[in-house]
């Protein structure tokens, strides 16, 4: 008897040394999403990039990673084995920031072993962990409340003037609808937000002439239907994409 109990305790001993050193195999399923910044070598991240907080989104088909540093966007190539991750071909735009994102970027540059619990993602190099990321969740109705006016479409910086007056948006999740200004006319109309893909069904306008803002309005009308991706980038900013190319960004009045 006493045999038998030794033997199953050395069973169970061997069980959980193998499981231990197993390595546990991340799929593209749970890393393909967009990722927040959380921490950055045990800082806050909100501490370390107070305008802006970072966050990585992973293709797996083209084999890049994207994403913004807290004010630069940045690129750059992956690749995943099992748990370890390595980062390369890092690029970013060129603004100065006075935050961490150097930081960040070269911790993304290079080998780290990575591990998901729920919905938070850890980077660690020398078992140390240097990166916490949260999974993103979806835009609701507390990150889009309010108006929400023009600051650049189709590429195109906006500025407002006594004669020229921007475009606004509102969106009413109760009736599903959205409405809001051209600059000169009201529109109004329904919409569906899923995923973070909303989708303007065409608008109703009314029809005063607008002088100095009819080409504005026409090519604002145009943009603003059909199945739009939104993002996120700060509390007050909201960039609209089609096909990944910037149409619109709004500043939250």
């Amino acid at each position: 008897m006493k045999f038998l109990k030794l033997l199953t305790l050395a069973v169970i001993a061997t069980f959980a040394l193998q499981s231990c050193n197993s390595v546990k195999t991340l799929t593209k399923e749970q890393l393909a999403d967009k990722w927040i910044l959380k921490s950055i070598n045990g800082q806050d991240a909100k501490e370390a990039f107070p305008n802006k907080t970072p966050h990585v989104t992973f293709d797996f088909a083209e084999g890049r990673m994207s994403g913004n540093g807290g004010c630069n966007g940045f690129g750059g190539t992956f690749s995943l084995d099992k748990d370890e991750f390595t980062g390369s071909k890092m690029i970013s735009t060129m603004m100065f920031c006075g935050n961490e994102e150097s930081t960040l970027f070269k911790l993304l540059d290079g080998k780290s072993k990575l591990a998901i619990k729920g919905d938070e993602l850890t980077f660690s190099q020398d078992g140390k962990t240097t990166l916490v990321f949260s999974r993103a969740q979806p835009l609701g109705v507390a990150d889009l409340a309010g108006v929400w006016k023009l600051q650049s479409l189709n590429g195109k910086s906006e500025a407002e003037t006594d004669t020229k007056k921007m475009p606004t948006m509102e969106l009413n999740f109760a009736e599903k609808r959205v409405s809001g200004t051209t600059g000169c006319n009201r529109y109004n109309g329904t919409f569906t937000l899923e995923n973070d893909v909303l989708t303007v069904n065409p608008l109703a306008t009314t029809r005063m002439a607008c002088i100095n803002n009819m080409e504005m309005e026409a090519e604002f009308v145009k943009t603003f239907t059909g199945k739009i991706n939104l993002v996120k980038e700060s509390d007050n900013q909201l960039i609209m994409k089609k096909d990944g190319k910037t149409i619109i960004i709004f500043g939250r009045e």
